[in-house]
């Protein structure tokens, strides 16, 4: 079985979302 999650938003800015990402997805084999 495939998942995907998806990260959107606005308020944070590109550092902000930046961050959000590396700390959730260490586990994940791709990240585009």
């Amino acid at each position: 079985m495939t998942k995907a999650d998806i990260l959107l938003g606005l308020q944070w800015g590109d550092e902000g979302k930046g961050k959000i990402v590396d700390v959730l997805t260490k586990s994940y084999d791709v990240i585009a």
